[in-house]
């Protein structure tokens, strides 16, 4: 009974491990885009009357990082 109690134990520290592994490294791989849309975001907020002529999508984002750099 004890093996097993410990198995356990083990497995659920595993399994804890995973997700904060998991969750790290999605926000490591992300972050320039999620940088970029709080940025849009926080933007929008800043000027609620604006007409939103200029307004960003997802597609956008995703397209202004796959284009080469102007530097």
């Amino acid at each position: 009974m004890r093996e097993a109690a410990k198995n356990g134990l083990r497995s659920g520290l595993v399994v804890i491990g995973a997700l904060a592994f998991g969750y790290l490294s999605l926000q490591l791989g992300f972050k320039p885009y999620l940088e970029k849309a709080q940025l849009y975001n926080s933007d929008d907020n800043l000027n609620p009357q604006s007409d939103h002529q200029d307004q960003v999508t997802v597609t956008d984002i995703v397209l202004d990082d796959a284009s080469p750099s102007q530097n």
